[in-house]
């Protein structure tokens, strides 16, 4: 089996997305400012909590990836959202290295669907979905809920660093759980990996995670999760499976580490979607139907 161009699958897949680096400098759980931190299970309960009341948020989002010598390819995102009821805006910056492309997407929730907005390639397109799928286009910049699935799922808390306002809070995703993790995040889909039955997420290793909050509240800040072994994993299975049961030429993954920061939580204003762009955009299901209609008569 020839092995796959990884590098332009990941370009296809954009166009559709180590050691951990710590948020701050001195031993944790020390007194700061003469108040005494929380233990690192009180920081997740608040932070957690935070989360999931919070009606809003806007966050910053990155996705840095490299796979087989190929050179780096990262996404960033500034991400708003609001739940109820739903409207979101994605403004995305793909760099493939040499070159970059921008997209952006609006969400906005009406008489129980969805309407979504994509412009791409300097093209505004509309669909309208349920708020779930509709949701699965940015599930992966949902920063509120990818912490508190991350946040559920990790164990062996430990606390490493504090440094001004920030606690750092490091933990491990078992093996059993990666599964969940990267559904409910859709984490691989910019390595166009996303999608994939639980059976190749069989005994990949644990996860390594860094959560940040702060000192005092307990509000959540930001986590970074390192995928490199995990896409190594599961891409490899798949090629194996694909290839009759034999890795013939495997793939190496140097990087896919994960990161995003909450920029607001809770207080964010409507999301105002332009007029120009729901004018321009163009909605191929009713396009299809028109011209289903107008050739039955």
């Amino acid at each position: 089996m020839k092995k796959i161009n990884m590098r332009w699958m990941l370009g296809a897949a954009l166009a559709g997305a180590i050691a951990l680096p710590g948020c701050g400098g001195t031993a944790g759980n020390t007194n700061i400012a003469g108040a005494q931190t929380k233990t690192a299970e009180e920081y997740v309960q608040a932070a957690a909590d935070a989360l999931q009341s919070a009606e809003s948020f806007e966050a910053n989002f990155t996705a840095e990836i490299s796979m087989d010598g190929s050179g780096e390819i990262s996404t960033g995102a500034k991400v708003t959202i609001q739940r109820e009821p739903l409207q979101a805006r994605v403004d995305i910056q793909h760099d493939f290295g040499d070159a970059s492309q921008a997209s952006n997407i609006y969400l906005e929730e009406k008489d129980d669907a969805v309407n979504l907005y994509m412009n791409y390639d300097k093209q505004w397109t509309e669909m309208t979905l349920s708020p779930e799928d509709a949701m699965n286009h940015i599930r992966i910049y949902n920063t509120a809920d990818n912490m508190v699935s991350l946040l559920s799922a990790a164990k062996d808390w430990q606390m490493e660093d504090t440094e001004g306002n920030i606690v750092t809070v490091t933990a491990e995703i078992p093996s059993e759980k990666v599964y969940a993790v990267e559904e409910k995040g859709k984490y691989f889909q910019l390595a166009g990996m996303s999608g994939l039955s639980e059976i190749y997420f069989q005994d990949i290793g644990a996860l390594t995670a860094e959560f940040c909050f702060d000192w005092k509240t307990g509000q959540p800040i930001s986590y970074k999760i390192d995928f490199a072994n995990a896409l190594e994993s599961v891409t490899n299975n798949v090629l194996k499976e694909l290839n009759g049961g034999v890795l013939d030429n495997g793939v190496t993954v140097e990087k896919y580490l994960i990161s995003s920061e909450i920029t607001q939580l809770g207080d964010v204003e409507d999301i105002e979607i332009p007029e120009a762009v729901k004018s321009d955009a163009i909605n191929y299901e009713k396009e299809i139907t028109l011209l289903e209609k107008s050739g039955k008569t």
